[in-house]
């Protein structure tokens, strides 16, 4: 069509070919083709119509269908069996772009740039491009478009769009279908005959280029919030045993590394010793914050740090401005889990050491043996802050802010360690700074979203596949010692196509680690020539050596090409061997068992006698409920502390020690609690005074739960009564106790003990 007679619409419905001849803008071949093929249509339907009103009306409609240009050639698809997200079934795989585009290049490709190329050839207004001069991005129009079917190629989109909707035909529009039939057949066997597949067969070795740290571009980093830095450690020194303050502010409170090592990812790897700045240039912190005449009474500490563990104590000195382990001014400091924040102030409730100190709630767990984000503020409004990873941890200050004026001018500024060199702490510092304001919280939000260290803008060439210069970028940073992490990918590609992206894997010297597989669940269609994959990061472990380690990316989909990688087989499952039957019941534990007699009773467990006794039976008692882990020395150490309880309970006689006592045994004030046990238990109705009470409140507590299988009332009744007769019959007989009223009392408590120690209450 290249060179045809175009014409222009002036008018709609009633324009004549006279008034369209002499454009510049439509094809006359089209109009003239569309025309005669319309006479043709209508002649055989119309009947009488006359062929002139016919040629008017068929010139009108056409005319306002040419007159909105060449069209998009993407439209409505006439043959459902062309899947709008068919990608890979039926289209070429096997072989690169290059070897691709030869095949096209001699079959399908000059037929669209003959005729074609006016409305699809890059600079007219139809899309795709499918003739644009440049053949790969032809072929990238056509391909990615999924114009053709080669599962069915009668079926293709560019053959069914001049077969069945008369799109623009040259002459004929079956001739010019079948023509482009036989170019798509002639593309499918050059395809075949190149060593390729259009029938689905997998690819091997879909990765993209390698690369290594030293191909990456450092980013230099989001905004961050630094307005009041006095004082600033990036540890980007790589060498030497000097970490520079880069503050800007005089004087520099350089730190000498006496121990700790600079890292190549910029910090330092404190795994002994300490950063510690002289006392000259550490009074700067003085003159700035605490001085009465030029202090701002605020400050802030900011780190990132990593704790290499979650055991050390002391509190270990992560950041300190002291000159020994009782005088500081200021510290930040780990304490298992805990975060551990001290500060001198003009107070009389704080002492020279900055304590009582502010403490993160243990259960939250805010220090990790993790990368965090550190900040204290301390103000004259609200004291000491702590903020983790950008949020407050809400723990309040103990005590109300006060002025620093008591500081000590000639303490010295320290990471890691004490001056004293005996509060170790272990870990790497990623940066570290010291303002002399409150920073707010939006700010220190800001500044945890900028992040730290060395990042690189890592940039893998997947073009090879996909056509057009492609690449996967990653945000990459040296995590630790041992690995690497890649964040954020982001596809960048000037194909103007969709690509799916699926099941990426990260390998490392030509290996995929465990820890590379993040990306292994991703299904992304990249419909922009810039779009995030992911928000998430992988880290991958085993780091040989930064200047030599090798990284490429794995793929199973990418683009129109798959490699998939085939799950292994689990094994067969094993015989089930469920153990020894589990029992069904359970004996409480120390705290359980302690919580339980307290409460049958009524003894406060705080009391003096029976707390120092749990104390020194804790390791006695049951650890855990599992029955079957019920051992002699347990019941022992239950009984003890039965007695306990019991003693308590009953009282020595002396009336201000027996409230409980009258509480427990309501009836029981008519009781011989003041004569010889024959006495006291010589009338059943007596007894019964003492056994009730105890069947009652403590049997019949409702502790047990529904256990099975324990005894009844009457049996348990029974065996205090024959424990009563036992007691009696041994009562003055040969060394034994003699029989008075202590005996009595005794006698009770022993009663209360074989109930309250007994399986009745333990058991659940």
């Amino acid at each position: 069509m290249s060179g045809a007679k175009t014409f222009q619409s002036r008018s709609i419905g009633s324009s004549t070919i006279e008034n369209l001849e002499g454009s510049a803008d439509i094809p006359m071949k089209q109009v003239e083709l569309h025309h005669d093929k319309f006479l043709e249509t209508a002649g055989r339907h119309v009947g009488s119509t006359t062929i002139g009103m016919i040629s008017r009306m068929a010139m009108g409609l056409l005319v306002a269908l040419i007159a909105a240009g060449c069209g998009d050639y993407s439209g409505s698809d006439t043959d459902t069996s062309i899947l709008a997200n068919n990608v890979g079934g039926g289209l070429p795989q096997g072989l690169s772009v290059t070897e691709q585009v030869t095949s096209f290049e001699q079959t399908v490709y000059p037929v669209l740039r003959a005729n074609c190329d006016q409305c699809h050839g890059g600079s007219g207004p139809g899309a795709p491009q499918i003739a644009h001069p440049d053949s790969a991005t032809a072929w990238s129009a056509v391909v990615d478009n999924q114009k053709v079917n080669f599962s069915d190629p009668a079926s293709s989109r560019l053959v069914r769009r001049l077969a069945a909707d008369f799109h623009y035909c040259w002459s004929d529009c079956s001739t010019d279908a079948a023509e482009m039939l036989a170019q798509i057949t002639a593309w499918q066997t050059a395809l075949d005959n190149a060593g390729g597949t259009t029938g689905g067969v997998d690819v091997t070795g879909l990765t993209s280029n390698t690369r290594q740290i030293s191909d990456g571009v450092e980013e230099v980093g989001s905004e961050r919030f630094d307005t009041g830095i006095i004082a600033r450690w990036d540890f980007k020194e790589l060498t030497g045993t000097t970490a520079f303050d880069t503050s800007g502010v005089a004087p520099a409170m350089d730190l000498a590394l006496e121990g700790p090592t600079l890292m190549s990812s910029y910090g330092i790897d404190v795994a002994e010793g300490r950063a510690i700045a002289t006392v000259d240039a550490s009074r700067k912190l003085y003159d700035r914050i605490a001085a009465p005449a030029t202090g701002s009474q605020a400050y802030s500490l900011e780190m990132w740090i990593a704790n290499a563990n979650t055991t050390q104590d002391g509190p270990a000195r992560i950041m300190t401005y002291s000159r020994s382990t009782g005088s500081r001014n200021f510290m930040l400091g780990q304490s298992l889990y805990q975060y551990v924040i001290r500060n001198r102030a003009f107070l009389d409730e704080s002492n020279n050491n900055g304590n009582p100190a502010l403490e993160t709630y243990d259960v939250d767990q805010d220090a990790q043996a993790t990368l965090q984000h550190v900040v204290v503020t301390y103000d004259q409004l609200a004291g000491r802050r702590i903020y983790v990873d950008g949020q407050w941890t809400e723990d309040v200050d103990p005590i109300s802010p006060g002025r620093l004026w008591n500081w000590d001018p000639n303490h010295r500024f320290i990471l890691g360690n004490e001056l004293s060199n005996n509060r170790q702490w272990l870990g790497q510092i990623r940066f570290a700074a010291v303002y002399d304001r409150s920073l707010p919280a939006e700010a220190i939000r800001q500044n945890y979203e900028a992040g730290i260290g060395k990042r690189l803008t890592l940039a893998f060439d997947v073009s090879e596949w996909t056509g057009g210069n492609s690449t996967i970028e990653f945000a990459v940073t040296e995590l630790d010692a041992y690995s690497y992490l890649f964040c954020q990918p982001t596809f960048v590609s000037d194909t103007g196509a969709a690509i799916r992206v699926q099941n990426m894997r990260i390998s490392l010297n030509g290996v995929v680690p465990v820890s590379g597989r993040n990306f292994a669940n991703m299904n992304a269609l990249v419909t922009s020539g810039r779009q995030l994959l992911s928000r998430q990061c992988s880290i991958v472990g085993g780091i040989v050596d930064p200047n030599t380690d090798v990284f490429q990316l794995v793929f199973e989909q990418l683009g129109i090409f798959q490699d998939p990688v085939t799950p292994p087989t689990p094994p067969p499952p094993g015989a089930e061997d469920f153990g020894d039957p589990v029992p069904v019941h359970g004996i409480r534990d120390f705290a359980r068992v302690n919580a339980s007699m307290a409460e049958v009773t009524g003894v406060d467990p705080q009391t003096a006698a029976v707390d120092t006794t749990f104390e020194q039976l804790l390791q006695q008692l049951p650890s855990q409920m599992d029955l079957r882990s019920f051992v002699a020395s347990n019941q022992v150490g239950v009984a003890k502390l039965g007695i306990e309880y019991c003693d308590v309970l009953v009282g020595d006689g002396n009336p201000a020690n027996q409230v409980l006592r009258d509480q427990f045994f309501p009836g029981a004030a008519g009781f011989g609690w003041n004569m010889t046990p024959a006495a006291a238990f010589s009338d059943p109705a007596d007894v019964d005074l003492i056994t009730d009470p105890l069947l009652d409140e403590i049997v019949g507590a409702g502790l047990r739960g529904d256990v099975g299988g324990s005894p009844a009332r009457d049996q348990v009744e029974a065996i205090l009564d024959q424990l009563i007769t036992d007691l009696l019959a041994d009562c003055g007989g040969t060394n034994q106790p003699a029989c008075d009223s202590d005996y009595t009392r005794s006698m009770v408590k022993g009663l209360c003990t074989a109930v309250v120690a007994s399986g009745a209450v333990q058991i659940h």
